[in-house]
C-alpha cells in the first residue's frame, strides 16, 4: 500500500510540472519601439520580423535588401541572421535592425 501512495505522489508532481504556464518573451513587440512588423523572418514563429517602412526606418531601407528587426536580447537569432549575410544597420528602441541582401 505504501508503494501505491508513493507512486501517486510522484504522478501528481509530474502532472503539475506539465501544466506550468510558458514564460512570456523577455522583449517587447516591435510596435512598442515604433516599428511596423510585416511578418516573421525567415519563417512563421521566428522571433525576427521583416520591418516595414515608416519615419523611423526610411533611412535603413534598400531596394536590394530586406530590412529585418530582431530583439536585442535575442543574440542567437541576430547571429543567425548575420551568418546568412545580414549586416547590422541600426537600432530602434530594443530592436536591432539588419539589412539582408535579396538573393
Amino acid at each position: 500500500m505504501r508503494y501505491l501512495a508513493a507512486f501517486g505522489a510522484v504522478s501528481i508532481v509530474g502532472l503539475q510540472a506539465c501544466t506550468m504556464p510558458t514564460p512570456e518573451p523577455a522583449y517587447s513587440p516591435p510596435e512598442a519601439s515604433g516599428l511596423v512588423a510585416v511578418r516573421p523572418y525567415p519563417m512563421e514563429g521566428d522571433v525576427c520580423q521583416v520591418i516595414g517602412e515608416n519615419d523611423l526606418t526610411v533611412e535603413y531601407l534598400d531596394d536590394a535588401a530586406v530590412l529585418i528587426g530582431c530583439p536585442e536580447t535575442e543574440m542567437g537569432a541576430i547571429a543567425d541572421r548575420e551568418a546568412e549575410g545580414a549586416q547590422r544597420v541600426g537600432q530602434v528602441g530594443s530592436w536591432i535592425l539588419l539589412s539582408q541582401p535579396l538573393r
